[in-house]
């Protein structure tokens, strides 16, 4: 064998070494290709099914919320509107007892003991007939303040007139074991916040069923809104809410004694 000979055998050898570490390079590095692009394409899948996951829990999380702000609003409409409306049904029977209570008042022939007497048996079985509606006043009361948030000012507004028709029911009870039957003042003050306790009503309810469309409309907003928002600031309406607060009187007041000597000298 030739030099000649040896040498291209040992450049053949070599080469041939040479192109399969190359080969094996390449196919290491498609095969390395090929395993990033299975991991990207699987990181691509799963982000997208974790795109689908919270766009479902938050369409999920909407229906809920909205299921229960529906059940909230529809309640509290029942409750508010129960509650003024049996205001004006007390406040119109304590009319009635006053308006009975003057007729003794007004009767010739009889001594003011005697009147008295009489007013004070019509005021017992008054304040007994409505013992149960009284009841349920005040339940209906302590179940819309609680209902309510205290830091939104149209709650305030609301929960300040709701209190102040519950204070003058008071004083009606007031006025009537004081043998006082004028009771004008209070029937005025008392069509009066029920206008602002129906007002209120009516803000909280439209506030409530624009949540509720904004939503239903935009799951995933509601998601990142949930725990970023709060009450906004109108400054026309806070003036209003911080006047109804001088209004507001106890819903319990103390109720007087029944007096025991004649009736006022105004009264014939």
């Amino acid at each position: 064998m030739s030099i000649h000979t040896a040498g291209w055998a040992i450049i053949g050898s070599v080469s041939i070494g040479a192109l399969s570490i190359l080969g094996n390079i390449y196919l290491a590095f498609k095969s390395r290709n090929q395993v990033i692009d299975q991991a990207a394409s699987q990181f691509k899948q799963a982000a997208a099914s974790l795109d689908v996951q919270r766009t479902s829990t938050a369409r999920a999380a909407s229906t809920f919320i909205a299921d229960k702000r529906q059940k909230w609003i529809d309640e509290l409409r029942t409750e508010t509107s129960h509650y003024i409306a049996l205001t004006l049904e007390l406040t119109e029977a304590w009319k009635r007892l006053c308006d009975a209570m003057n007729e003794v008042w007004y009767e010739v022939n009889r001594s003011p003991q005697d009147q008295l007497d009489e007013c004070a048996d019509l005021r017992s079985k008054f304040e007994h007939s409505i013992a149960a509606s009284n009841s349920e006043h005040y339940q209906l009361l302590v179940r819309v303040t609680m209902r309510l948030n205290n830091d939104e000012l149209t709650h305030q507004g609301l929960i300040n007139a709701l209190r102040k028709l519950r204070g003058l029911l008071a004083d009606l009870q007031v006025r009537a074991q004081q043998d006082r039957t004028d009771i004008r003042d209070l029937l005025i003050l008392t069509e009066s916040e029920s206008q602002f306790a129906t007002g209120f009503t009516k803000s909280i309810l439209k506030e409530e069923w624009q949540k509720l469309k904004r939503e239903v409309a935009d799951p995933e907003r509601l998601i990142a809104d949930i725990l970023a928002t709060g009450p906004s600031l109108d400054y026309g309406l806070e003036t209003l809410v911080r006047k109804g607060v001088a209004r507001v009187s106890s819903p319990l007041s103390t109720v007087a004694p029944a007096p025991t000597s004649a009736p006022p000298s105004s009264n014939p």
